[in-house]
């Protein structure tokens, strides 16, 4: 209300709200096993190593399993058909890129490296074709570009008082030119998803 009514000043009382707002949101100390640790270093160490292990695929190191395919083939049956294969891997034309970058919201936050959709939405005459070739790449050659899927990671608090990794909810922000990636493949699936999701799972859905 005080920023509605005065503005946004570069008063007194907006640097202190800006001061207490930036050390509210900072991670000054974590429990460790039992021990608070207030070390910066070794907070960012365990952050990195906590979410390494979290997403690691050790289901895939064991020995039973440790042929994928072997492993999905056993407990997944085969509901996708040889035609909708190749609709999800298809290589995607200039339209369809065009046409999911101008469904992404265009006032989503950017991500690292500052560019977002209302970049690409003004500018799609321009920078249209290099989108298009970029993303062509992906499906073509499998690989991604150097940086492109890097994100910005914010910790929001659960619950008061947090003391833990585990009490935080991680909000991630990707590079727009990433998201078309992954917009490109939810729509694609979105059409073959009511043929493998059981009923009992659209609550999940």
């Amino acid at each position: 209300m005080l920023w509605f009514k005065d503005g946004d000043r570069n008063t007194t009382f907006f640097h202190v709200v800006v001061k207490r707002r930036n050390n509210s949101s900072e991670i000054h100390r974590l429990r460790i096993d039992n021990e608070v640790i207030e070390d910066l270093k070794l907070i960012e160490d365990h952050i990195l190593d906590f979410y390494k292990n979290l997403y690691a695929e050790s289901i895939f190191n064991d020995p039973d399993t440790s042929n994928m395919e072997d492993f999905i083939g056993s407990y997944i049956p085969e509901l996708v058909s040889s035609e909708e294969n190749m609709m999800l891997i298809k290589c995607p034309d200039f339209l369809e890129i065009k046409t999911v970058v101008f469904n992404l919201n265009g006032k989503s936050v950017t991500g690292p490296n500052g560019f977002g959709g209302v970049f690409y939405h003004s500018c799609w005459d321009i920078i249209g074709t290099n989108v298009c070739n970029v993303v062509q790449q992906i499906f073509k050659q499998d690989w991604v570009l150097p940086g492109m899927n890097s994100n910005v990671v914010f910790f929001i608090p659960k619950i008061q008082g947090v003391d833990s990794i585990k009490d935080y909810r991680p909000i991630v922000v990707a590079n727009f030119k990433f998201k078309i990636i992954s917009k490109i493949l939810a729509d694609r699936l979105a059409l073959v998803a009511v043929s493998i999701i059981s009923p009992n799972q659209y609550e999940f859905v």
